[in-house]
């Protein structure tokens, strides 16, 4: 009897620190704003934990416990264009997606020219390192240019032309944990595409494979169930109305639009998603309600006063959730 009731406890004490794991009040009050007359559209960070913010047209803001660097058009070759993207490799080289894809080695920034990987010139709107520190990019716009892969000794340009690439338009790039690549593709409104790439095969994905036609790519991410999460921007869109999908998991097979919180009536335009290392799904909005998470099937919205908006979500080595808005980076407690 007292060996079930050891087991009975046991039990007990098993399954509430499970449920307390579960529980775990995510962090969504603001505890530090900082760099309030930058406008920051991407965030990336290194292992030590430095952070690499992108603006628009501002520079490049070097983030870290030592203090805080400012590289623009008057003390490195970066322009004042803006900085859509920015990843960090194994090595410790930033990649920065601007008016072309730039990379700074902690002392030096080398512009990659476009006729490197013999493309025309667009901007680079995404840039990915995947695990083997190959660095895959955008580089293309309406009719024009694609995808581009960089192994550290060339480039391997991919264009409807010399691949099963279904547009030219790369939205998003995002790479799962078994070294997938997927990239969204806009070559219009409602003419959206997705493409995966897992070593030499290719998979297509529309409207058939979706169930949805997406109106317009915002961002992609993955999971941990090396899902797909998509938010649908509709910022060219003539209406604004309610109902429409905002942000979508797919997992290859099916896809399943994650609504959001009376949706039906209300208007939601979704900025940015994100998915943090405990698989919650964060998203930045135009709306009443700026930003929020979404964990054990339902979300959680907050407001953020004088924000200017919400337009890069990332997550840092210590695990703090940083917001780049239009006044500033918001680091959430």
């Amino acid at each position: 009897m007292k060996k079930l009731l050891l087991i009975a406890l046991l039990f007990h004490v098993l399954n509430a620190c499970t449920s307390s794991k579960t529980d775990i009040p995510v962090p969504l009050e603001i505890s530090e704003t900082n760099l309030k007359d930058y406008h920051v559209i991407s965030i990336a960070f290194e292992a030590s934990g430095t952070a690499w913010l992108g603006t628009l047209g501002q520079g490049l803001i070097r983030y870290s416990s030592s203090g805080i660097s400012v590289f623009d058009s008057t003390n490195s070759i970066l322009s004042r264009a803006a900085i859509w993207d920015i990843d960090v490799d194994k090595k410790g080289n930033v990649w920065i997606g601007t008016d072309d894809l730039v990379k700074f080695d902690g002392s030096r920034f080398t512009r990659i020219n476009h006729t490197q990987y013999n493309l025309p010139r667009n901007a680079v709107r995404a840039v990915e390192v995947d695990g083997a520190d190959n660095v895959w990019f955008s580089a293309g716009a309406s009719r024009q240019g694609g995808l581009v892969k960089y192994d550290g000794n060339q480039f391997t340009a991919f264009t409807p032309q010399n691949s099963r690439l279904p547009g030219n338009l790369v939205a998003g790039i995002a790479i799962d944990q078994e070294n997938t690549v997927w990239a969204a593709l806009n070559d219009g409104v409602t003419s959206t595409s997705m493409a995966r790439i897992k070593g030499d095969e290719w998979t297509i994905f529309g409207e058939k494979e979706l169930g949805f036609n997406p109106y317009y790519y915002g961002n992609i991410v993955t999971n941990k169930q090396n899902e797909l999460v998509a938010s649908i921007n509709y910022g060219l869109s003539s209406a604004i109305v309610p109902g429409r999908p905002q942000i979508f998991r797919f997992n290859g097979k099916s896809s399943q639009v994650i609504n959001l919180p009376q949706d039906d009536k209300l208007v939601y335009m979704t900025q940015q998603v994100f998915v943090d290392r405990d698989d919650r799904i964060w998203a930045a909005f135009w709306s009443d309600k700026e930003y929020g998470v979404f964990r054990n099937g339902s979300w959680e919205l907050k407001d953020l006063d004088e924000s200017g908006g919400i337009f890069a979500i990332a997550q840092s080595p210590a695990g703090q959730v940083w917001l780049g808005g239009g006044k500033g980076v918001f680091i959430l407690k």
